[in-house]
């Protein structure tokens, strides 16, 4: 059985099982109307931390207004054309994305480095060059390599120390790749792409020996 509550002057209007909406009425100054005014209260701050939450799940104005970028829908390997069969156009909240975010693509777009699916497409990774089934290999640059742009064809030499029969010793010089594609160059190194039957062997060369790169003139 519940308890009642029972009014010192004998209040039989008070005689009502106890809740606890009827124990607050009992406890709040006011009675009624200070109840109705918590609980206006209590709504008012659960509708604002729902907005928060909305707003945030929906790019709401703290992360400004939603854009379109280009964005990879797998795995994109560096020197690959990038197009419908491999990006899409998303639209996300401007300032979770990079500066250098790209809106659309042009049509005869490249990618310069390796994208992952998700990843955004930007600016430094575009201008790459078609290279097909080739792979990228870079090899050490020194004050012995001629000028060199990305597009340019190089034949890669190595020379290699060896010992003859009567112990002597000598050098020979080898071509490991003809025509391959420069498609980065630094002061410190060479990105090269190379068939798949040369890269070991230019791989082997940079480890072993002294790596010459002869430019191919255009034709």
């Amino acid at each position: 059985m519940q308890p009642r509550r029972t009014a010192d002057n004998g209040d039989e209007t008070a005689n009502q099982p106890l809740t606890w909406r009827g124990s607050l009425l009992s406890r709040l100054p006011g009675g009624r109307r200070s109840y109705w005014m918590v609980v206006a209260a209590a709504a008012a701050v659960t509708g604002l931390a729902v907005a928060i939450v909305a707003g945030l799940a929906g790019g709401g104005p703290s992360l400004g207004p939603l854009v379109p970028v280009v964005v990879a829908t797998r795995p994109i390997t560096a020197g690959e054309p990038l197009g419908p069969d491999n990006t899409e156009a998303r639209r996300y909240p401007a300032q979770t994305l990079p500066l250098d975010a790209i809106a659309a693509l042009g049509g005869d777009e490249v990618a310069s480095a390796a994208l992952y699916r998700g990843d955004v497409v930007t600016i430094p990774r575009l201008g790459g060059l078609p290279i097909g089934d080739r792979t990228e290999v870079a090899v050490p640059a020194h004050a012995a390599l001629p000028p060199l742009a990305p597009g340019d064809r190089v034949d890669v030499l190595v020379t290699l120390p060896i010992t003859e029969a009567d112990g002597t010793r000598t050098q020979v010089t080898l071509t490991v790749a003809r025509t391959a594609v420069v498609t980065d160059s630094a002061d410190h190194a060479v990105t090269i792409a190379v068939t798949e039957d040369e890269l070991l062997p230019v791989a082997s060369a940079a480890v072993q020996g002294s790596i010459t790169l002869a430019l191919v003139p255009p034709g």
